[in-house]
């Protein structure tokens, strides 16, 4: 159980299993207009408060500051959590929460870094003593939480970031180890957050867990449990969904491998054809084919183009009669078709796709229609392979249309976009992206658990961590368990047969790729394992 200690003087401790995890100065610099909030020194405490709220004690530091008129402190702690903010009041455009300053006092040896990375559960583990980094990658987002563990101890602490609906404009959540044995957490706001008036901050929350996985499921539900997320319902969830995924990216580099050219010249009707008649050869029945990259026209406007896909309608119909659902590779934020109007701006020059621009809102919304109704004229495709959503613009000089609206908000806003307009034009329309955090449940249909370097060896066990972490963050999520293995036919065959256990098995390649032959032996064992899914699921 997870216990606080606060006092008048400005500190207070967070406690568990039977130990002192943290002693912290009750202290948050608002960093604002390019100025650092009362820099690093301690200023007195002019109030202190303490009362008791349903199950909760809220204690709350009452201080001055050089760039607010009013600021206090709050520490809610209650049940086996606690959350700590700061209430400012005044104006500014805020650079930057600060929390401790660098000044908490800590006994945990190591934490876990909860990112999609080139590496398994225990590269990702780190020594107090690094500084941490939970920023946009092949998650975006991941959960904002470091799951410390103790030497010696029992179970695990975590210290995470929890924002309401909309207080998302940031990018990234920082661990910054500081000289003298101490510690902080630091959350850049890159001005993107303006102030007029009384403001609630982001909170830093204490949960614990039996392990690290178990802290990121405690700091998802915590978001659950006090309203800050919502989780979606997934007991009536279409059965194509589950159904094991043909994905043409790998063939799409192995045609260009064999005859040169660009990959593009791959991503063609005529391909995917072939790519749908060689799965009938090897009698492997995917659910599921998604067209991958370059099938678009230009990126940004997203529709066919007429050379490579003469007639998209016809090619999805055939596959829907053979049993297998279309969807389409997206590639977020690229502006290219776009106008200036449509954009996110950097220094007044258009840069990405801007989910807030009603022109860009209207564009997509009879763009979606048209790739996924069966309306006469449309497309009939089945949904939305969205990639790239990390690739979006970053900083302070960065602006769209609705004022205030940054960084993981910004990819929220992109995100319901795309649900509504592919709900709308087709209820069961699939939405596979890469989120792993709680704000983004209700979006998610299939977690895409990304990208895997085919030099490495260990397939089953870095994919394996991944998918701890994203269905620990959104429980019983659809995981798509994407490409992995070709480096090596070993790693690539406990790939294959790992993949059931993890989520929906996802196939890239029908030919030979790197050192897999994909002969009648491979081929027999991606048979045999999906068969095995399919009876078991």
């Amino acid at each position: 159980m997870l216990q606080v200690k606060a006092d008048e003087r400005g500190r207070f401790t967070v406690s568990a299993f039977g130990e002192i995890w943290f002693d912290c100065p009750a202290r948050i610099a608002v960093d604002a207009n390019d100025t650092r909030d009362c820099d690093d020194s301690f200023v007195p405490v002019l109030g202190f408060d303490v009362r008791q709220a349903g199950e909760k004690t809220v204690y709350t530091w009452r201080t001055h500051s050089n760039l607010w008129e009013r600021k206090e402190y709050v520490l809610e702690a209650g049940g086996n959590s606690a959350r700590f903010f700061a209430r400012v009041e005044g104006r500014g455009n805020i650079d930057a929460l600060r929390f401790f300053e660098g000044q908490a006092k800590y006994e945990a040896a190591e934490y876990l870094l909860p990112v999609a990375n080139h590496a398994d559960y225990a590269r990702n583990l780190r020594m107090a003593t690094e500084p941490g980094a939970i920023e946009l990658g092949y998650f975006t987002p991941p959960c904002y939480v470091y799951p410390f563990h103790m030497a010696g101890g029992e179970g695990w602490l975590g210290a995470g970031l929890a924002a309401r609906p909309g207080q998302y404009n940031f990018d990234r959540f920082l661990y910054d180890n500081a000289n003298e044995n101490r510690c902080g957490f630091t959350l850049p706001l890159n001005g993107q957050t303006a102030v007029d008036g009384v403001w609630e901050s982001q909170s830093l929350i204490f949960v614990t867990g039996e392990d690290a996985y178990d802290v990121v499921r405690a700091y998802a539900q915590w978001h659950y449990d006090e309203g800050f997320c919502a989780r979606k319902d997934r007991t009536s969830e279409p059965d194509w969904w589950k159904k094991p995924i043909f994905c043409g990216w790998g063939e799409q580099a192995a045609l260009q491998k064999q005859s040169g050219g660009e990959q593009k010249d791959y991503a063609t009707q005529k391909d995917y054809t072939r790519m749908s008649e060689r799965l009938d050869e090897y009698g492997l029945k995917p659910g599921v084919i998604i067209i991958d990259a370059q099938w678009q026209d230009a990126y940004g406007s997203a529709m066919p183009d007429k050379a490579r896909w003469p007639d998209l309608r016809a090619y999805a119909d055939a596959e829907h009669k053979k049993g297998r659902r279309v969807v389409l590779w997206f590639r977020s934020w690229y502006p290219e078709g776009l106008s200036q109007e449509e954009c996110v701006e950097y220094l007044c020059t258009a840069c990405a796709a801007d989910p807030t621009s009603e022109k860009y809102r209207a564009r997509m919304k009879e763009t979606i229609h048209a790739l996924l109704s069966d309306a006469p004229g449309c497309y009939n495709c089945d949904g939305f392979k969205i990639d790239f959503a990390n690739c979006m613009p970053l900083g302070k000089y960065v602006s769209c249309h609705e004022k205030g609206v940054y960084g993981v908000e910004l990819l929220k806003r992109f995100f319901v976009m795309m649900r509504d307009f592919a709900k709308a034009a087709k209820p069961d329309a699939l939405i596979n992206c890469s989120c792993a955090h709680p704000y983004f449940d209700e979006i998610v249909d299939q977690a895409r658990i990304h990208d895997y370097w085919g030099t490495m060896r260990n397939a089953p066990e870095v994919m394996g961590h991944r998918a701890k972490l994203c269905r620990a963050a959104m429980e019983n999520v659809l995981i798509d368990t994407d490409a992995g293995g070709l480096g090596s036919r070993r790693d690539f065959r406990r790939w294959i047969r790992a993949q059931p256990a993890l989520g929906i098995p996802d196939l890239y390649y029908l030919t030979e790729q790197g050192d897999v032959p994909f002969d009648a032996e491979d081929v027999a064992l991606i048979r045999e394992t999906w068969a095995a899914y399919e009876a078991e699921r």
